[in-house]
């Protein structure tokens, strides 16, 4: 099949209710903090916005519902270039909601709420995995994932997976993921709770080779990230910013590892510009507060690198 986009983003948006508090509470506790934004998000979604502000031709796989919130989230879509022609749209569907509670360092808790359950369209996703050079998505419905996974690599479409704490809590979950990706993008947490072992060079080393991935990245928040491909191991500190919001900072992340991946950057400029990407949006509010071209990344690398 002809590859006419870059990236199938595989995965709803949100909509984000931002507050600000002067300190998180506690149990029985209580604060008084404002609201401060309510605006599109979700983890693939945020990153298929970065995606297509960095050039890449990119389309969303996903749902939503009829009503003003998904009205919403369609719009932004369009606004940052990427393509709705494929998001099924269910009359009465209920937006994901995320509650977002940010105290006065710019760190973030999270409230994540589920919207209800859609069927998805399976000729509609075949075409759109089968147009795209890359299938992107963090794959909370294992059965689902599979199918479409199995099915992007006989049309020679590549797979790459966002995988968090609640993706895979055990190593039989990781494998079932692995065994049909191409790039694995870990957090932290997430890597841990799926492999059961700390991050380090030769246990990535060792789970890049076990399921023949192209590339595997472990994010570890302020504290940087590490990557390995066949050839290549790169780590990053992460740049210190002045940081007022760190919702979506992963998500920009991957969106711009697999744009460099696209292009085929060593992995040290990939890591690189991917953790530039991530440091410009935590200077702004919200998930998607300041997505960077790359000629604006490359400019905040430069300048960064000068003050060193």
């Amino acid at each position: 099949m002809l590859k006419n986009y870059d990236v199938v983003a595989v995965g709803s948006g949100n909509i984000d209710l931002i507050f600000r508090v002067p300190r998180l509470p506690g149990n029985d506790d209580k604060v008084v903090g404002e609201k401060i934004a309510e605006s599109p998000g979700g983890t693939v979604a945020n990153s298929a916005c970065m995606m297509a502000t960095l050039g890449l031709k990119v389309i969303s796989l996903s749902s939503a519902g009829d009503d003003r919130y998904g009205e919403s989230i369609i719009n932004d879509f369009a606004r940052h270039g990427v393509e709705t022609k494929y998001i099924q749209i269910n009359p009465g569907q209920s937006p994901n909601m995320a509650i977002i509670i940010l105290d006065d360092s710019g760190e973030k808790s999270l409230i994540y709420a589920p919207g209800n359950h859609c069927e998805w369209d399976q000729e509609t996703a075949f075409n759109a995995i089968g147009a795209s050079k890359v299938m992107y998505t963090m794959p909370g419905d294992l059965e689902k994932y599979a199918i479409q996974a199995k099915y992007a690599r006989s049309q020679g479409t590549k797979v790459a997976v966002d995988i968090e704490p609640h993706i895979a809590t055990n190593k039989q979950q990781m494998a079932d993921i692995l065994n049909l990706a191409d790039i694995a993008i870990f957090n932290r947490d997430g890597f841990i709770a799926s492999s059961k072992c700390d991050p380090d060079w030769p246990v990535l080393h060792a789970m890049r080779r076990k399921y023949s991935l192209s590339a595997l990245v472990v994010t570890c928040g302020a504290k940087g990230v590490m990557a390995v491909t066949e050839d290549e191991e790169a780590e990053h500190p992460g740049f210190r910013v002045p940081v007022v919001d760190t919702t979506g900072a992963g998500d920009i992340f991957n969106a711009a590892f697999i744009y460099s991946w696209i292009h085929h950057y060593p992995l040290r400029s990939a890591v690189e510009f991917s953790c530039a990407a991530a440091a410009l949006n935590i200077m702004k509010l919200g998930a998607r507060g300041q997505l960077g071209r790359p000629e604006e990344i490359e400019r905040f690398i430069s300048s960064a690198n000068r003050e060193v």
